[in-house]
């Protein structure tokens, strides 16, 4: 809160990450059909330019997916001003979780490790391009119950970043709080 003001979540600045995230392989997909369309390219020629294009595409294009919904979500601003310090705690992990963030869902793809101090978030490897790991301290964290459709979650609020939140599974945060249940945000 600044000035008696509660802090308004950006909506302009995500929307605009996500007309960025849409419109760059539209616009690509445009400028190949006019290509296309001109003749600029033979037939033959694109033919045998195909393995090629899908060897080198694919791979870009997956990285780009994975920072396009990092950066979509908030992974990226949450990792900014979270950022790992030293390493990931080893008291206790989960691995391959599920967890909401913002307009990205990360089903079954998310690490999560707890210590006394902070918990960690990092994504497994086919996901870490754009994800560096997220790591809270547990005073800049409250906690409060929501509901994603019909399933039970809990929300994970941090103080630096009011704009983002982390979802996660009932049953997960039940685990946290039972291994650090002094630890645990109350809310």
């Amino acid at each position: 809160m600044a000035g008696g003001q509660a802090v308004r979540p950006q909506r302009g600045r995500t929307m605009r990450r996500v007309l960025l995230v849409l419109l760059l392989p539209a616009l690509a997909g445009m400028v190949a059909s006019v290509l296309a369309r001109s003749g600029a390219f033979e037939h033959a020629a694109l033919r045998e330019l195909a393995p090629l294009l899908a060897i080198l595409g694919m791979p870009l294009l997956w990285l780009w997916i994975s920072w396009g919904v990092a950066y979509a979500g908030g992974w990226h601003d949450l990792a900014k001003a979270y950022p790992l310090q030293g390493e990931i705690p080893v008291a206790h992990r989960w691995r391959f979780q599920s967890i909401q963030m913002g307009l990205s869902s990360y089903r079954n793809s998310i690490h999560v490790a707890a210590d006394s101090r902070r918990i960690c978030f990092w994504p497994m490897v086919l996901f870490r391009a754009g994800n560096r790991p997220i790591c809270v301290p547990w005073p800049d964290i409250t906690v409060s119950p929501a509901k994603v459709l019909w399933l039970p979650m809990v929300r994970l609020h941090f103080a630096r970043v009011p704009q983002h939140d982390i979802l996660i599974r009932r049953s997960l945060a039940a685990k946290i709080r039972g291994a650090f249940g002094d630890a645990w945000p109350v809310g």
